[in-house]
């Protein structure tokens, strides 16, 4: 999710339903770049001049995975940014045996699958309505 809209009341209710999953599924050292909890480390993209903080990372195992929160944004610049950061996110976990996780809340499913699909990006995708409790 780009920066500017984590900073709302949406997007911490999105999040504690993200970490509450991850948690019940097993995963641990859960970071996020979410008040309370410790930053993940970022990735700069030295070509694109860009620095990539994933919203969360996790461990099962020896294994670590990036979660991402996704919300639909019509901008194609930001568009860009977001396939940007889920490739080298998707290249950066499957060289440390996890994979991108992709929590979609409603009204973006199909915005996030589009962007996967055209884009050639390995990701699961998760509803944020198929794992409220």
């Amino acid at each position: 999710m780009l920066y500017t809209r984590k900073n709302t009341q949406d997007y911490t209710s999105l999040a504690e339903q993200v970490i509450l999953y991850a948690e019940k599924r097993g995963f641990e050292e859960i970071k996020a770049d979410f008040d309370g909890y410790d930053k993940p480390a970022s990735l700069n993209m030295l070509q694109q001049q860009i620095k990539l903080t994933p919203d969360f990372t996790a461990k099962r195992g020896n294994n670590k995975h990036y979660f991402e929160l996704v919300v639909k944004n019509e901008e194609r610049e930001d568009q860009l940014k977001l396939v940007s950061k889920w490739k080298a996110l998707e290249m950066i976990a499957g060289m440390k045996g996890g994979r991108l996780h992709l929590f979609v809340p409603r009204g973006s499913y199909k915005f996030a699958t589009d962007l996967v699909r055209e884009h050639g990006i390995e990701a699961r995708i998760t509803k944020l309505s198929d794992i409220q409790n």
